[in-house]
């Protein structure tokens, strides 16, 4: 597994000393939870799965995770925070996405679920089943291109809250 066998989630994370890919795909992340929320409010749950499917296989599986190999594949300490960083995203990524998808896949999202590590000092809840399901909320974050408002999942100013 790219997270590792002695990976713990940090309790926040900080997008704006994250490289870009990383701030990129928590950024489709919340484009995605954002389409999913809105479509399940209005029922229409066809354009929600398509939301969830797109953001797992387009996004998540055919770009974020492609880039981020070289992180993993590379023993050049030069990459040891960029590394870090695109750890500590795919676990964001992974927690939320499988909230995100577990309406539609309930068994498979709670069993991938239990299996991602816990933050320490932190408990989990039992089951994906009565977790919070993903929203969205604005920070300011500044990347390569200045200063600009986006919306972040679970998220409080300037850092991304896990749980």
């Amino acid at each position: 597994m790219v997270l590792g066998d002695d990976y713990t989630p940090p309790k926040n994370i900080v997008p704006d000393i994250m490289p870009f890919c990383c701030q990129w795909i928590l950024s489709v992340l919340n484009k995605a939870i954002s389409k999913t929320v809105s479509s399940l409010d209005s029922y229409d749950f066809s354009d929600a799965a398509s939301a969830v499917y797109s953001w797992w296989q387009f996004q998540l599986c055919d770009v974020f995770i492609e880039v981020i190999k070289p992180y993993f594949a590379s023993s050049d300490p030069t990459f040891a925070s960029a590394k870090t960083s695109a750890q500590d995203t795919l676990w964001v990524c992974l927690d939320n996405g499988l909230r995100l998808l577990h309406p539609f896949m309930p068994y498979v999202t709670e069993e991938l679920w239990q299996r991602l590590p816990t933050r320490s000092g932190c408990t989990r809840k039992e089951s994906i089943m009565i977790c919070e399901y993903p929203s969205v909320v604005e920070v300011r974050c500044s990347c390569i291109f200045g200063k600009f408002n986006e919306k972040f999942t679970n998220t409080t100013l300037g850092s991304i809250d896990i749980y």
